[in-house]
């Protein structure tokens, strides 16, 4: 869990090199299953991916931040509970929105992420159920 709570605290420091480095260079993260790609990203693989990703959301977003509420010890996963919140460029609309990510670490890197629109749905990708 140390990994994933790593990543927040880096990400809220704006520091992106630190954020790389806790990703292995083989990572995807799959957004599929939520409807707010353009906050979370629908596919992401590696470090150029995910150098793209960071910067078309900053290209989209005039503000956007992730919030942490929650990490869950799911065994060989992390289940976090995260609240991203943001401006739109173009439009100046305000979004805010609960989603929960499904993370993979292996020898202290993190090697996948999958978003849900719950965590309910997070729950049971992870084989726990409340």
């Amino acid at each position: 869990m140390e990994v994933v709570r790593r990543v927040y605290e880096a990400v809220e420091r704006g520091d992106r090199a630190a954020v790389l480095d806790l990703y292995a260079p083989d990572l995807e993260v799959d957004g599929s299953r939520t409807p707010l790609t353009r906050m979370v990203g629908e596919e992401v693989k590696g470090h150029e991916g995910l150098k793209t990703f960071f910067r078309e959301r900053a290209e989209a977003w005039d503000e956007i931040e992730d919030r942490c509420e929650e990490l869950i010890d799911a065994g060989e996963h992390v289940i976090a509970i995260v609240t991203i919140s943001g401006r739109g460029r173009s439009t100046g609309i305000n979004v805010e929105t609960q989603m929960a990510g499904v993370w993979t670490v292996d020898k202290g890197k993190i090697t996948r992420v999958v978003w849900f629109t719950t965590r309910e749905d997070a729950l049971e990708a992870a084989g726990l159920s409340e």
